[in-house]
């Protein structure tokens, strides 16, 4: 058994926290981006630019439905985070959750799936800053 005397120990360190607005507002916008990392992911980005984007060319019924059921998948999510993030609440997330209710028909379903990313969009518009990826983000 070895004894530590009060001499020969060595300091413990003190970390130096900052009280300034400045970093609590860096500490709070990190924590939110975190918080909407959930919902917003490189892949969603990619369905997005699929559907939306400048080389965008019409889909399939069949490619349609892949991606829009992965737009439904997220459309929860999401809400969830536009919930705590975002207030007041805004109705385009409304208008989101009704897109991933609707169940088209083969004929309109590249269409809806416009209507459906295009609303989504609008969300991540008003997320601002939040909806950014981050340069590390691993999905």
């Amino acid at each position: 058994m070895t004894a530590v005397m009060y001499e020969s120990a060595a300091p413990l360190p003190v970390a130096a926290w900052a009280h300034d607005a400045e970093t609590a507002s860096r500490v709070d916008l990190g924590l939110r981006r975190f918080l909407a990392s959930d919902a917003v992911t490189v892949d969603l980005y990619d369905d997005l630019e699929t559907v939306l984007g400048e080389n965008a060319a019409r889909l399939s019924p069949e490619d349609s439905l892949v991606i829009s059921d992965r737009l439904k998948d997220v459309a929860p999510v999401l809400k969830e985070v536009v919930e705590r993030l975002l207030k007041p609440y805004p109705p385009e997330m409304d208008a989101v959750m009704d897109r991933s209710s609707e169940f088209p028909g083969p004929d309109d379903a590249h269409g809806h799936l416009v209507r459906f990313a295009s609303s989504i969009l609008s969300v991540l518009d008003l997320m601002g800053e939040l909806a950014e990826l981050r340069e590390d983000d691993p999905s």
